[in-house]
């Protein structure tokens, strides 16, 4: 009887077992070729009936002899010795030899004697006859691999064990990714640790992943603060390279628990700095404060704050926070009255609050807001949802908002429900018309806080925006576009009263020198911004001051940084560029120096970011330059913008408030502002 064809791709044992030569799996072949051809299914490349192509191992082909099953695949976990036994019959494939477990001690010497031998075999017959009949077109090589039936593994001895360590192993890495992803879910959405004791998160973490045992909020929180411990370390090195560096700091006053009369405070603190061309941000902790604080109590934290990240004080240029006398005297006290910057944000904020308590104004929002929330209650449109929206409780640019919107479609609103006996009562035409004008007096203000607010919850402006912004908006309102119409009474009042309060608030910050040095060194900028002649001649001059005593030093340590990185094709057509003007532009001066040769130049695209602007400016002004780098890193707000004036932000001071029970608060926090990277993820 011929032998069949199936045999090609397996190598018998004995009378009951055979390995395929492509995986290496061990089958039971009970007398008959139907299991092996059930196994090789499992390789679907393989053509059976392909009589032009031979398997070529990967590893040793063996031969059909008692030698052959010594060279077989010794236990990973034990050692082999062979013990003879009588056999009547010994021209059959049977195994003459026993395998039992002994000392690994055993395991180096049989292996070295089981390879000799079957490399021995290896060279014979098995692989001459193959070279004379295939060409290398007609192999195909597999890599053998470990079996993983573990039907095949109860039947045959030899199979390779489980590695039960590699295997605890693997699970520990498992549950310590899933851990940090789930660490930094609760502290990136600002959650507290309490939510995956809910029932519903519980069964979802069940669902994605069975085999993940939730932590408890214990060790969530153990993880949180391990995680904290280790973040700190890179950011006090980090902060170990930095120059100088800014801080803000703000108190914020919630109530802890939704509904709750009771209201606590916490005193929130960031730190602003740059990392090569870019700002950067981060919150540095957070905390609760007892219910009688005072300047002492604030100072005392700072300094805590300032340790544990290593922070020296002399490197820190300002501190800037919100209109608060407890905060400017903590300051004073912790870094000296003029390295204190007021809150750009928080003016405005105030005085949209102030704009929108007057009697006129607010009288026309009530009236709006009951007519939106009736038309939005008793519409069947989907569509008046996205034209009308009602305003929300503490910011005033909702109200703006709401306000900007009901004109826009009040004459496409629904009639019939205006004329109904409860509807409340719409604008009439002279109301809509003095809206429309008190709308255009608060454009410029709304404007400039949808530029400070920038795209993110966690967006801080930078510092020399705020003197730009406010100069345009007090420049705008002085010089009305339509001041040869007729104006409503009630809006010119508002234009009087919103310049007044510009006026009085611009005086104060353009005074504040860090404010004015910031719009200085900004090349968007440089000294347009200013009203006061007066002022700006008071910093030319300490600016040449500076200049005098650390100018020629500053600039040999530019020139120094400037060959570390080899010749730059670019820079030098800059530098050639910037000659050439330089000698065309001249007017007679020849020794102008490089601080009114700044000042003299066209100011630069306002798109681009500051130190991006300063990256080609350098080799001209170097010591503006340098000087730059201490200044440009001073945000506009002490704590982002959008919390202030957006819904956005009144939910995310929401969360806070959810979280500020949790002991482990500030470390989610501090950890909010991590990095998929900087979290190892």
């Amino acid at each position: 009887m011929a032998r069949s064809k199936i045999w090609k791709y397996y190598d018998k044992i004995d009378l009951q077992t055979a390995q395929c030569l492509l995986c290496e799996k061990i089958i039971k072949t009970c007398g008959n070729t139907s299991n092996l051809m059930k196994h090789m299914k499992t390789h679907p490349t393989i053509d059976v009936n392909d009589h032009q192509s031979i398997v070529v191992r990967g590893m040793l082909k063996r031969e059909t002899n008692p030698s052959r099953n010594r060279g077989r695949r010794i236990l990973k976990y034990a050692s082999v010795k062979v013990k003879s036994e009588s056999n009547a019959d010994t021209s059959n494939d049977m195994d003459v030899n026993l395998i039992e477990f002994v000392d690994p001690e055993a395991h180096a010497a049989v292996e070295s004697v089981v390879n000799e031998e079957t490399y021995a075999n290896w060279a014979t017959a098995d692989t001459e006859s193959a070279a004379e009949t295939v060409s290398a077109a007609d192999i195909i090589e597999f890599e053998p691999k470990v079996a993983q039936d573990h039907s095949d593994q109860m039947h045959m001895q030899d199979d390779a064990l489980p590695d039960l360590d590699d295997f605890n192993n693997c699970q520990t890495v498992h549950n310590n990714t899933y851990q940090d992803n789930l660490a930094y879910f609760v502290c990136r959405d600002k959650h507290p640790l309490k939510i995956i004791q809910g029932e519903g998160f519980k069964r979802l973490t069940q669902v994605l992943c069975p085999s993940f045992q939730l932590p408890s909020v214990e060790q969530l929180g153990a993880r949180i603060t391990q995680k904290a411990q280790l973040h700190t370390a890179k950011v006090r090195q980090q902060f170990a390279n930095l120059k100088t560096l800014s801080l803000s700091c703000a108190i914020n006053t919630t109530s802890c628990v939704s509904g709750s009369s009771e209201e606590v405070s916490y005193l929130e603190v960031a730190a602003h700095y740059h990392e090569d061309v870019h700002r950067r941000s981060r919150t540095l902790s957070v905390q609760t404060l007892p219910p009688q604080y005072n300047a002492s109590s604030i100072v005392e934290r700072l300094e805590r704050i300032c340790q544990r990240f290593d922070i020296n004080k002399s490197r820190i240029v300002c501190i800037v926070t919100r209109s608060s006398r407890l905060l400017e005297n903590a300051v004073a006290t912790l870094l000296g009255s003029q390295r204190h910057v007021p809150c750009f944000a928080n003016l405005l904020e105030t005085l949209l609050e102030s704009v929108m308590e007057r009697q006129a104004f607010s009288a026309l929002c009530d009236k709006v807001r009951d007519h939106v929330a009736y038309q939005l209650s008793t519409s069947s449109s989907s569509s008046l949802s996205t034209q009308l929206q009602l305003d929300v409780s503490g910011r005033a640019i909702s109200s703006f908002e709401m306000l900007e919107r009901y004109v826009r479609h009040a004459p496409h609103l629904n009639k019939s429900q205006q004329s109904a006996l409860d509807a409340p009562p719409a604008l009439n035409a002279s109301e809509l018309e003095l809206a429309l004008e008190l709308l255009g007096v608060l454009r410029p203000l709304v404007s400039a806080v949808r530029q400070l607010c920038g795209s993110s919850t966690e967006f801080y402006p930078c510092g020399s925006n705020a003197l730009p912004i406010a100069y345009t908006i007090l420049n705008d309102l002085q010089q009305p576009e339509n001041v040869n119409q007729q104006q409503h009474q009630i809006s010119y009042e508002m234009r009087l009263f919103v310049v007044k309060q510009l006026e009085e608030r611009f005086e104060g910050m353009e005074k504040n020198v860090l404010l004015a040095l910031s719009s200085l060194l900004d090349p968007r900028f440089r000294n347009m911004p200013f009203q006061s002649a007066s002022l700006v001649a008071k910093y030319m001059t300490h600016l040449y001051n500076l200049y005098e005593e650390k100018g020629e030093t500053t600039a040999a340590v530019s020139e120094d940084e400037a060959t570390t990185d080899g010749y730059d094709i670019w820079a030098a057509y800059r530098a050639f560029s910037h000659e050439k003007h330089k000698h065309i532009t001249m007017t007679g001066d020849e020794n102008q120096d490089e601080i009114s040769s700044y000042f003299c130049t066209n100011i630069s695209s306002l798109q681009a970011e500051p130190l991006q602007l300063w990256k080609d400016l350098s080799q001209f002004h170097p010591f503006l330059h340098s000087l730059s780098k201490k200044y440009l890193h001073i945000p506009a707000a002490a704590i982002p913008p959008a919390r202030l004036f957006t819904a956005a932000g009144a939910e995310v001071l929401a969360q806070h408030s959810k979280i500020l029970s949790d002991h482990n608060m500030s470390n989610m926090l501090f950890m909010s502002d991590c990095t998929q990277e900087e979290w190892q993820l």
